[in-house]
């Protein structure tokens, strides 16, 4: 999943400093000056590098530090390709964290965190205590915080290479090294919340005239108190059975695809290479496809990457090959096209590339 060769080449080949890349030691932050500098930019002024040492970040890791890799799914293809295909299940976006350490210090207090997580032990060893929530479902911004940890832990046990262990979102939690090098990725998944589903539904009333005006801050109170109910009447007819499955499903239509570079092709006027084999095609996005017909009007319609997308109904095939996560050869696309002329798929592909819809990825 992230053999310690590909972490070294991610740390050479990556200008990284803090928050993406950090140590921590007994729950505190080791500051960057004691592994890293900022080289000046002779010809970009007022843009300096990082660059790490080498010597001085191993010291540190001696001395009982956490190494701390934010976001390596965009750093290692088969952790870019665990993170998708999870947000293929859970509908949201999935981010994964590195974690690496040597000595027995931990590198995090006691804590919870405001989202699940999944952790995969990669390499090594790892002591963990799961203690239990004491507020259920805590928010990052919350009206009050969740109260002291329990003194006693619900589960300890020891994380070998392979195993997968899951932390509700509340639930406090410390992990400890066994003084041995040891690595685990943390899976993060931020489901939505009721908070944000009634904050997009309040978004949605801003087109009534009645929510933009003014509130009656001076008016007499039964003023004030025709004006609330007027909002209290409006918030009610709006409301339908349906409304948290027009959320959900806007989510996933705003959802934005991970940068994917199909280079030196889609750089070329053609887009496609002119060898079939050289390439295969896939959805860009990581949500389950949703496809409106409309058969009197002979068209399809999807929403994706924020826009409502309109194709012609003999599309539909090639959309629900492409959205399936596999990417695709061109020959399996025209199995598909029954009756298709294939210049007519190749423009289709092309235009799917073109907006964002579709990406290449190389052959096999």
């Amino acid at each position: 999943m992230l053999p310690w060769a590909e972490l070294n080449r991610i740390l050479e080949q990556h200008r990284l400093e803090p928050p993406r890349l950090r140590l921590t030691r007994e729950g505190q932050p080791v500051p960057a000056s004691g592994f890293l500098d900022y080289q000046t930019n002779r010809r970009r002024s007022g843009q300096p590098i990082p660059r790490l040492r080498a010597q001085d970040l191993a010291e540190q890791l001696r001395n009982g530090a956490t190494l701390v890799l934010d976001a390596v799914d965009e750093l290692y293809a088969p952790v870019t390709a665990l993170a998708e295909n999870l947000e293929r299940e859970f509908h949201v976006y999935v981010q994964v964290n590195a974690y690496a350490g040597w000595q027995t210090s931990h590198g995090f207090d006691l804590h919870w965190d405001d989202h699940d997580v999944f952790i995969v032990q990669v390499a090594g060893r790892k002591q963990w205590k799961v203690y239990g929530m004491t507020r259920r479902y805590p928010l990052a911004r919350d009206v009050e915080p969740a109260d002291d940890p329990p003194t006693e832990p619900l589960w300890e046990g020891l994380l070998r290479e392979g195993d997968l262990l899951y932390i509700p979102r509340g639930w406090w939690h410390v992990a400890t090294p066994l003084g041995e090098p040891t690595l685990h990725l943390t899976v993060g998944i931020s489901n939505p919340t009721g908070a944000e589903f009634l904050s997009w539904f309040v978004d949605r009333l801003r087109e009534s005239e009645e929510v933009r005006r003014d509130l009656p801050r001076f008016a007499p109170p039964e003023q004030q108190a025709v004006y609330s109910e007027r909002l209290r009447t409006l918030l009610a007819n709006a409301w339908s059975p349906d409304l948290m499955r027009q959320f959900l499903d806007e989510l996933d239509a705003r959802a934005q695809p991970r940068a994917r570079i199909g280079l030196p092709w889609t750089a070329t006027l053609a887009v496609l290479p002119v060898d079939a084999t050289a390439y295969r095609v896939r959805w860009s996005g990581a949500r389950p496809l949703s496809i409106q017909r409309d058969d009197a009007a002979g068209e399809i319609t999807v929403d994706a990457n924020g826009r409502r997308w309109r194709f012609a109904a003999a599309a539909e095939p090639i959309l629900k090959l492409l959205a399936s996560g596999h990417p695709c050869s061109k020959t399996e696309v025209y199995a598909v096209c029954h009756g298709i002329p294939a210049a007519t798929v190749d423009a289709f592909l092309k235009e799917l590339v073109v907006n964002g819809l579709a990406v290449l990825l190389p052959g096999t």
